[in-house]
């Protein structure tokens, strides 16, 4: 919900203590990606229109190949990364981050699963500072052929500090599923910006209640010190 205050827009997470950011496929407002990078938002905001994004299988074992395209936690290939608006308080994110997406595979002998990592934007730096971790290797359940919702593996980040204009980035990778041996010649689909408790409606959850200002390219000011 938006609520005002002294006449700025503040984005406000609903519930209370705990903050949901949702992946959609609108482009962020953030002018400052590099090459191969999409990039895409994650609001507070609930999605209406369920986006499908497919991605090839590999043959396993795979320890995290960048969604939707390729490269293990390495430059190259296509990028997805989901950006949070600029957070409009300072907030200590420390406790468990659960993902709740929707997906799918094409076949059963697939074995595919999905790793993910979170990471801090800074706005005195101007890009990404570092990571507060990614989710278990191996660590996911097998999507099934039928769009279903997967809500593990949770990550619990080191603590870490977030200041005002700073956002939060999720990025996803192709994983084996637990267990199990990713096979080549398929395909496994994310679906997201649906509607709430619906086939796309995906997101992850934190712990800490935080509130966005309204999203726009608020990079470090020219001169401007740490």
């Amino acid at each position: 919900m938006k609520k005002t205050v002294l006449g700025v827009v503040l984005l406000v997470s609903s519930g209370w203590g705990q903050t949901k950011l949702l992946l959609k496929a609108t482009s962020s407002m953030l002018n400052a990606a590099p090459g191969g990078w999409s990039q895409k938002r994650a609001e507070t905001s609930q999605g209406t229109t369920k986006v499908a994004l497919t991605m090839s299988s590999v043959a396993g074992p795979v320890s995290g190949q960048y969604f939707p395209g390729s490269g293990v936690f390495a430059p190259g290939g296509v990028k997805q990364y989901w950006f949070s608006p600029a957070l409009s308080a300072n907030v200590t994110i420390s406790g468990p981050i659960t993902p709740n997406l929707w997906g799918l595979e094409s076949s059963t002998g697939c074995h595919a699963g999905f790793r993910y990592e979170v990471l801090k934007w800074s706005r005195l730096a101007g890009g990404i500072v570092l990571s507060l971790g990614k989710s278990a290797d191996n660590g996911g359940t097998e999507w099934g052929t039928s769009a279903a919702v997967r809500t593990g593996p949770t990550l619990t980040p080191a603590a870490t500090n977030f200041y005002s204009g700073d956002r939060i980035v999720i990025v996803l990778f192709n994983d084996d599923a637990s267990g199990q041996t990713q096979a080549n010649g398929c395909s496994w689909t994310l679906d997201y910006g649906g509607p709430a408790g619906a086939d796309g409606d995906s997101y992850f959850q934190f712990s800490e209640n935080m509130t966005f200002a309204a999203d726009s390219n608020n990079g470090r000011a020219v001169g401007e010190s740490e």
